[in-house]
């Protein structure tokens, strides 16, 4: 019962610190990100540096080992049914006051820091079909260009070029020079995984994910190899301290299509033609059908891969997912939700006329 208060008197104190920094966004950026979030970072980093297989596995052999001390209690145990319930209930309690405690210290106060726009004075831009249909014809003269400097099968040229251990070198290495160009913090070194079996994160909705308890960026395996950078690239933004969703999207971007690789160019330059053509395509969908049937077949091949690809994992629970995260973001702040993600067309057309 005791250690069961301790956890709820320290969960209640970190979210009351939480809405004081949720108020207090230079605050957050001085005390957390560019402080307490240092020490973090190095202590996953040097956790991190010397393990052989991915920190994921070792998180879930810890849930393991609590599930079956549950088990075990409830099996041996000569106490009361009544008895088990009551220490099972406070266990868990005390487990899930843990989880929200070590979250928020241990990145979760990211969401509470000054915004990317703030940060690189990007000016607001409102984005009517017209202003749409010309970043799209753009981008696509660029990726086209880019296209046709590759060899035929891009997604196996990719792959042979960057296995895991060369992609992760080479995205952080591009992200981690572009931010700390731009004046960005880039606090520690992240190390970029792939857990598991192909389609693990896919079935759950997530191309990739960070993981605050361990200080990992991990990616699916079964990812398309054109999307890896990218996904990869959004990852490290997490792990260097950006919790918003679209300033991942928008700095993975900026970040590979600064690259000299004309590789990483090409996956960040596609993966933004991509966000371009969902939002154009939501917004004209007839308009959007022309400009797909005109595209260059090594174009349309490279997109239809990455669906092909991708469709071989069909989400289990996409309709939850959608609602649980959506609420989730909304929570941590994050006013439009899920709808997040697409914020990256914004800043880049409000980059763009900061740089006019």
């Amino acid at each position: 019962m005791r250690k069961t208060l301790v956890w709820i008197g320290l969960l209640i104190i970190t979210l009351v610190i939480r809405q004081m920094l949720h108020q207090q966004p230079a605050l957050t950026e001085q005390w957390y990100t560019k402080g307490i979030f240092v020490g973090v970072r190095w202590f996953l980093d040097t956790l991190n540096s010397g393990l052989p297989v991915p920190a994921f596995y070792l998180v879930l052999a810890l849930l393991l080992f609590f599930l079956g001390k549950g088990i075990r209690y409830w099996v041996v145990s000569g106490d009361s049914k009544w008895v088990k319930a009551q220490q099972s209930g406070l266990r868990l309690v005390a487990f899930v006051c843990g989880v929200v405690v070590f979250f928020y210290w241990f990145w979760g106060f990211n969401y509470s820091r000054i915004s990317i726009e703030e940060q690189m004075n990007i000016p607001a831009v409102v984005l009517n079909d017209t202003t749409l249909r010309q970043m799209l014809d753009e981008q696509t003269h660029l990726v086209d260009a880019l296209r046709q400097t590759l060899q035929p099968d891009t997604a196996a040229m990719i792959d042979q070029f960057m296995p895991a251990d060369s992609l992760e070198t080479a995205v952080r290495g591009a992200l981690s020079q572009y931010l700390t160009a731009s004046g960005i913090h880039t606090p520690g070194n992240p190390r970029g995984r792939e857990p598991f079996w192909k389609g693990f994160l896919l079935r759950f909705g997530a191309a990739g994910v960070y993981n605050p308890f361990t200080g990992e960026c991990n990616i699916d395996r079964g990812l398309p190899a054109l999307t890896k950078p990218y996904t990869l690239a959004h990852e490290f933004c997490h792990g260097y301290g950006f919790a918003d969703e679209g300033t991942c999207n928008f700095l993975a971007y900026l970040a590979l299509s600064a690259s000299p690789d004309v590789r990483l160019r090409y996956a960040g330059e596609l993966a933004f033609w991509r966000e371009m053509a969902g939002a154009y395509s939501r917004a004209q969908p007839e308009a959007y059908k022309l400009i797909w049937q005109n595209r260059p077949g090594g174009f349309q091949k490279d997109i239809l891969h990455i669906r092909a690809t991708i469709n071989q994992y069909p989400e289990f629970f996409e309709a939850f997912r959608v609602k649980a995260y959506d609420h989730y973001l909304k929570a941590q702040g994050i006013e439009e939700g899920i709808k997040n993600y697409g914020k990256v067309v914004a800043l880049v057309a409000g980059y763009r006329k900061k740089s006019e």
